[in-house]
């Protein structure tokens, strides 16, 4: 029965891409930045961010299962330069999961703060931890958005590790 739903959810997720790259002469096209579905779903969005390379179908499950995959789309065809590299894979993993990591980074364990330090090449989260866990205590932590406290969590990421 757990099969048959996650079988489709799958196919529901790619029922919007088949229609949207549909082709009388193919079954997919595709995409402007010419990535198929496929590399869009392994490459883009929060599993192509945690996931990546590493292990591509955890990728595409990740993909599926946070949100069908349209993270993904939205990411290959808004900003494709998400989809690729350690330092906008860490950058996309921060925006796109930013409670979680802000989460991990408090607890000092989790699978995003593990994900993070592997796509930045963090050998130790430490650092961003202090320095991270410095800024919260400022005034301009409590004030700031969410994607500006996000910002900052990158550009303390980009200075301590190898990205």
């Amino acid at each position: 029965m757990l099969k048959k739903i996650a079988f489709a959810s799958v196919v529901a997720a790619m029922i919007p891409f088949s229609a949207a790259n549909a082709d009388l002469g193919s079954s997919f096209k595709t995409a402007e930045t010419g990535r198929t579905i496929e590399q869009i779903y392994k490459q883009c969005g929060i599993g192509g961010a945690l996931f990546g390379n590493s292990s591509p179908i955890l990728a595409i499950i990740s993909n599926v299962t946070w949100d069908l995959g349209t993270t993904a789309a939205t990411s290959d065809s808004m900003s494709p330069e998400t989809c690729q590299g350690g330092n906008v894979r860490a950058a996309v993993l921060i925006k796109e999961a930013f409670p979680s990591v802000e989460k991990d980074l408090a607890s000092g364990q989790g699978a995003h703060l593990s994900a993070l330090q592997s796509v930045a090449n963090c050998d130790s989260a430490a650092s961003v931890r202090a320095q991270y866990g410095q800024y919260t205590q400022t005034s301009a932590y409590r004030t700031a958005t969410q994607d500006q406290n996000a910002e900052t969590l990158f550009s303390i990421v980009k200075q301590s590790c190898a990205i």
